[in-house]
């Protein structure tokens, strides 16, 4: 039998997606008033509004969908409360798609909820927050009132929230559900793991550090139940008054293993492994691969500058695990991308005991340490970035970051003598890697064009 899902992008419908489950064969139909729209967009580069000749690819409608599941525990979780196989794509989909990044609901209704049906709003007291924070190996956090909630794509625990107005203002977090209201925030707790401790303030360090370098990363803040709990604002959400009544419009974006049609098991570059038999094969999400996405965005020369930032910033504070889903694009109307704000920004090598190889190499460097002049000019090679270009971004970024990390230290939003040490132990490394890549991109503007 086949079975078919409709795409929503708010009350638009977008098409259909059927699903064969025995040969697991999957189809794409957008609906003719979506393609006639001069608003309207594709899912993705590899399902484009003009149906190609020989159709869409199943597999590529399959790992499209793939991307916007939950991953690890969350995903478990969903499989277990909704008698699921974790193979079952289709099926997982269906019970999950009613929030998924970006702008897409997927429903097994024909027809759009009325623009005028209510809202459905559950308050989260922050003493149930701490509650529930307590009690999640035992209650998992994305299981409210019987309910699984859905959660966008990642590892650690997170909750999608609606918040009524900012917290400095006295914000209220709710569950929403209906036409006219979504999540607005992601709640990322801290998770009490003694190997990983501080997380949520290491990623609101690091993020906010990005912002006070106007780097173009997510607003984000810290909540106490008194538990830190990182809040996120959604930048795939846009709040709008609709006759005196809060509206949130959803925009879509596509992460770069989608832009690219590859699998979610190719979101680093070894994606087999580094094992000693395995390590050679790099056919997962590169630098280069990353890069090359400039293509498809309305302006390549920004677009590519947006990504050496971004690629620079991941080196100064040590996050290791950057990888092809942890950068994203808006789908402008016609199916041009264009980088969005950054997130899930982290200085993984401030905990020890981690394998922290580089989810994407520098070159043909996989290890932070051993990144080295010649590494970085075999990068920018790669990914078509002019060297001196690349020494004037890196020594400017290099210079903010020393300033603001030693300033972001200082901010009160941390509380506690513990974070505060923390935190200053990772502004001492990001000035130690500002100096190191202060020289190393000076160096990799000598290597000539014929060693490379």
């Amino acid at each position: 039998m086949r079975h078919t899902l409709h795409v929503w992008a708010d009350e638009a419908h977008v098409g259909t997606i059927e699903h064969e489950g025995r040969d697991d064969r999957w189809g794409l139909s957008y609906a003719e008033p979506w393609v006639n729209d001069t608003r309207s967009y594709p899912l993705s580069p590899a399902l484009p509004l003009a149906r190609p000749a020989a159709d869409y690819a199943s597999a590529s409608i399959k790992r499209f969908i793939e991307h916007l599941l939950p991953e690890g525990r969350a995903l478990d979780v969903a499989v277990t409360y909704n008698g699921l196989a974790r193979t079952n794509v289709f099926g997982l989909i269906w019970a999950l798609g009613a929030e998924t990044a970006g702008a897409l609901r997927f429903t097994g209704n024909a027809n759009p909820a009325p623009p005028t049906a209510e809202s459905i709003l559950r308050e989260i007291p922050l003493q149930e927050l701490d509650r529930r924070i307590a009690e999640r190996e035992h209650v998992p956090l994305t299981v409210w009132d019987g309910k699984v909630r859905m959660s966008v794509a990642g590892l650690q625990d997170k909750l999608l929230v609606y918040l009524d107005r900012p917290l400095q203002e006295g914000g209220r977090l709710f569950l929403a559900d209906g036409p006219r209201l979504a999540s607005t925030h992601i709640l990322k707790p801290d998770t009490g793991n003694p190997q990983t401790p501080h997380l949520a303030v290491n990623e609101h360090f690091c993020m906010t550090l990005a912002r006070r370098m106007q780097l173009p990363a997510a607003e984000v803040s810290l909540l106490r139940t008194p538990r830190p709990v990182l809040v996120v604002r959604r930048f795939d959400r846009e709040v709008q008054n609709d006759g005196g009544q809060p509206r949130v419009h959803r925009r879509h974006i596509i992460d770069a293993c989608q832009a690219c049609d590859l699998p979610v098991a190719y979101k680093y570059e070894r994606n087999l492994g580094s094992a000693e038999a395995v390590r050679h094969i790099r056919d997962g999400m590169s630098f280069e691969r990353l890069f090359g996405c400039a293509d498809l965005t309305a302006n390549k020369a920004v677009s590519r500058l947006a990504m050496l930032r971004w690629a620079l910033f991941q080196f100064l504070i040590g996050n290791s695990d950057a990888h092809g889903k942890n950068f994203s694009f808006f789908v402008r109307p016609g199916g041009l991308l264009e980088p969005a704000p950054w997130y899930d920004l982290v200085s993984v090598l401030q905990y020890d005991g981690f394998e922290t190889e580089l989810a994407m190499a520098y070159g043909d460097v996989f290890r932070h340490a051993e990144v080295s002049a010649f590494a970085l000019a075999d990068f920018a090679a790669r990914c078509g970035i002019d060297r001196k270009l690349m020494r004037r971004e890196g020594q400017r970024l290099a210079k903010l970051a020393t300033t603001e990390a030693a300033a972001q230290a200082q901010a009160a939003d941390y509380e506690s003598e513990a974070e505060r040490v923390f935190v200053q132990g990772i502004a001492d490394f990001v000035a130690r890697q500002a100096d190191r890549l202060t020289q190393l991109v000076a160096d990799a503007a000598l290597w000539k064009d014929e060693y490379l």
